[in-house]
């Protein structure tokens, strides 16, 4: 790795840490009041309101997560394939499911996949920051304390009624479990104790049978905070604490960036299927707006098609009737029917007695073709009136063209070349004009 690529990923890294620290460390607790239970949120650091929102801790009874590997990246199809996978299980009740994609290789992606329960997604969000904030499960923001064993091992969350870890290999979570707490008489911190010595023993036995990297181990005990039960939000002014808390997922965050794009929460999920459906329509909306393009283009080639066609068979027509009025034996296109006209009016009203006589015309050809540029010239018709000749004929290459009209325009006052064309095995064919 270039000196280049670490600095721009200490930039990440530093830009992903600051986001943290300005952000409210938040977590769910159940709690009784009037002899119901009910959800509520405790803020364990204050970050000045939470302007940048917050990371809300939940321990989650039905979460469970796999890998996945597809063989393409756009996330809506991804979603797409996990939805179909669970389809089966969906009988026993509704899942709502949380692709993250860790690795992108040529056309093909993979990562974790979340799945929860929706009535885990009901958590008290009438904050500013919870309304810009991500949900985690609460042992997930801990990974930076087993750097150590090289991101291998389990992190552990405990709370006065909840005991939920996750199992690391290679700084990615592999498995999470969750347990009631059973709580010993008058005992709570025995309780707590004996529930994750139980749990690590239950992790050393799994990591055996698999055969996998056993790692350490990181407890986080929230148990002891007090609350009120009248609130639906507790504020926790233990700064050293939830300062501590704040550090430590800062730094997971640090080692672990993909973490940022993890959140379980009601809101995410109603976004991306927003998006979802936003797309859906959108995609729609082009491949019509496609099919009516190629519609219109292809009518307007058609009309473009049909236009050159009639444009075609007017000149065609417009070119047979001035050859036929005027000079039938003209060949190729007419390109001046005005001088034609003239030349033909000249020719009828008998000015033939001014300018060049026929004798003159035929001495001054004589002596054209005696030139050495002009001797492969042939001519095959020539009209004569008062006013010039009009000559049809044919040379081997173009030079000799050029060369014949340059003789005649030392002779005449205007002299045009028109309807020039090569003709395999005969060379250039042409209509030349002289006017004296």
């Amino acid at each position: 790795m270039n000196i280049k690529n670490i600095k721009d990923i200490l930039k990440i890294n530093r830009s992903i840490k600051n986001d943290v620290k300005g952000r409210e460390i938040r977590r769910v607790l159940d709690v009784q009041t009037d002899g119901e239970k009910r959800r509520a949120i405790k803020i364990m650091k204050n970050a000045k309101g939470g302007q940048k929102g917050s990371i809300t801790l939940v321990p989650m009874k039905s979460l469970s997560l796999e890998d996945f590997t597809f063989p393409f990246q756009n996330p809506a199809k991804i979603r797409e394939a996990l939805r179909l996978q669970v389809m089966p299980y969906n009988a026993a009740g509704e899942l709502s499911l949380f692709p993250v994609i860790l690795s992108k290789s040529g056309r093909s992606a993979s990562g974790l996949v979340w799945y929860l329960s929706p009535e885990e997604l009901d958590i008290p969000s009438s904050s500013a920051a919870s309304k810009r904030g991500i949900t985690w499960p609460a042992p997930l923001a801990f990974i930076s304390k087993l750097e150590d064993f090289g991101g291998n091992g389990v992190t552990i969350w405990i709370d006065e009624e909840n005991i939920c870890s996750v199992l690391w290999q290679n700084h990615r979570p592999l498995l999470y479990r969750y347990k009631k707490l059973k709580k010993l008489p008058d005992n709570d911190a025995e309780s707590s104790e004996k529930a994750e010595i139980s749990e690590i023993s239950w992790y050393d036995a799994y990591c055996k049978s698999r055969e996998l990297e056993r790692g350490g181990n990181f407890t986080v005990n929230v148990s002891d905070y007090d609350y009120d039960d009248n609130d639906d939000y507790y504020d926790d002014d233990a700064d050293d604490d939830g300062g501590e808390l704040s550090s430590i997922i800062s730094e997971s965050v640090s080692i672990c960036p993909y973490l940022m794009n993890i959140n379980l929460s009601k809101t995410a999920l109603e976004g991306t299927r927003d998006l979802e459906k936003t797309v859906r329509i959108l995609t729609r909306v082009s491949i019509w707006l496609t099919a009516a393009g190629i519609i219109m283009l292809s009518s307007g080639l058609l009309k473009y098609y049909n236009a050159g066609r009639e444009t075609e068979k007017l000149r065609s027509r417009t070119d047979n009737f001035y050859r036929q009025t005027f000079d039938p034996s003209r060949t190729g296109r007419i390109s001046n029917p005005v001088v034609l006209a003239r030349d033909r009016i000249a020719s009828l009203t008998g000015k033939d007695d001014g300018g060049h006589g026929i004798d003159e015309v035929l001495a001054d050809l004589g002596e054209i073709f005696s030139e050495p540029g002009t001797k492969d010239v042939t001519l095959d018709i020539i009209r004569y009136n008062a006013d010039g000749i009009d000559c049809t004929g044919n040379a081997p290459d173009m030079t000799t063209v050029l060369n014949f009209r340059k003789s005649l325009e030392n002779r005449a006052s205007l002299v045009q070349v028109d309807n020039t064309q090569f003709v395999a095995g005969i060379g250039y064919r042409f209509d030349i004009r002289v006017r004296w």
